[in-house]
């Protein structure tokens, strides 16, 4: 099954350091088989690869990094992983593709490997057709998928609008390159301080949260935030408002939970608490009253993770990250970083 997601940049390119450029550049990702792809907000796109969901205990992973503009070179790294401390890790591999080998690939157990470019190549011309592609050590052998690797390339070509032309990895053809999505510097988020101010807490059966709530409920949907709709809550659960700015306060409330993972949802409102100026997110795991996080796992054992997180910018909260550690495939913590979304923030304000 193919899977696409857009990301929307709504909100970057308010009070950035870094202008917008006239078309800002959307993030997108998208998956078929044992591979997915994401791409950024500057252009940058990774393609990952796993072993198959039948051969689950011998983890490996390929990452394939391509940045925006005409002529770009693909980059390689190979992981993998063990979920024994007892299993014996090669020191190295080698790289054989339908039987033909393309060299040692060198494993660091604590880090990732660099492939090198004539290994990035075979890996690409190998997406054409079905194709065993084995990183071999005897009996500690790593075979890495192939099964939608042609799809994620092809994806990667046409979000960086490189089909037809002699760039592209999987439509080659003789097009002029001047129509290749350019780079886009990351843009740079200021972090600015909240003023000082107290921090106001309220069980949500008060009267006060009662009213509040009301106010909120007009940004979100019962179905992304069922607990200020009245859904099933902890006694210890707190609505709270903390003053950002004279006339904004930041409005923070438990919205759901579940088995290892909970999102409380999070507001600017107006100093009277009457009117919702920004709705930023549903699914916050992590409030520093100027900076939001919100990072859940896929699934218990927690071998993948979903990252965001937003900047108060002394007016809004900017989204500086959008991302996930790649499919659900054993590696601890996730094997890859994966964003549509990236900003560079300066300043250290809380």
């Amino acid at each position: 099954m193919y899977q696409i997601k857009l990301m929307g940049l709504a909100g970057l390119c308010a009070s950035l350091i870094t202008p917008c450029v006239s078309v800002a550049v959307q993030g997108q990702s998208f998956s078929h088989g044992d591979w997915e792809l994401s791409c950024d907000n500057t252009g940058t796109c990774r393609a990952a690869g796993y072993q198959s969901d039948d051969d689950f205990e011998n983890m490996v992973s390929v990452l394939l990094t391509r940045k925006a503009g005409a002529g770009t070179p693909v980059q390689g790294e190979f992981a993998m992983t063990v979920d024994d401390e007892k299993t014996v890790i090669p020191k190295q591999y080698t790289l054989k593709i339908n039987g033909q080998s393309y060299g040692k690939v060198l494993n660091d157990r604590d880090d990732t490997t660099v492939l090198n470019p004539q290994q990035v190549q075979a890996l690409i011309k190998s997406a054409k057709a079905n194709t065993k592609i084995v990183f071999d050590a005897g009996k500690n052998s790593r075979v890495l998928s192939d099964q939608g690797l042609s799809a994620v390339l092809l994806k990667m070509d046409e979000f960086q609008k490189r089909i037809g032309t002699p760039s592209a990895l999987i439509k080659k053809g003789n097009k002029s390159e001047q129509n290749v999505l350019k780079a886009v510097p990351m843009p740079v988020v200021v972090h600015q301080a909240a003023i000082k101010g107290k921090k106001t807490e309220y069980k949500l059966q008060s009267a006060e949260a009662k009213r509040i709530q009301s106010v909120l409920k007009s940004s979100t949907h019962e179905d992304n935030c069922p607990i200020l709709f009245g859904g099933e809550s902890f006694e210890s659960d707190r609505l709270t408002v903390t003053p950002l700015t004279r006339d904004k306060s930041l409005v923070t409330s438990p919205c759901w939970s579940g088995a290892y993972n909970f999102g409380s949802g999070a507001w600017v409102v107006n100093r009277e608490l009457t009117k919702v100026l920004q709705m930023v997110s549903e699914s916050v795991s992590e409030d520093e009253t100027t900076v939001l996080y919100a990072n859940h796992k896929g699934r218990g054992i927690g071998d993948c993770w979903s990252m965001e997180s937003w900047v108060w910018n002394g007016q809004r909260f900017v989204q500086t990250l959008d991302a996930t550690t790649g499919m659900c495939k054993g590696f601890a913590g996730g094997a890859w970083n994966l964003p549509t979304v990236i900003a560079e923030v300066k300043g250290s304000a809380r």
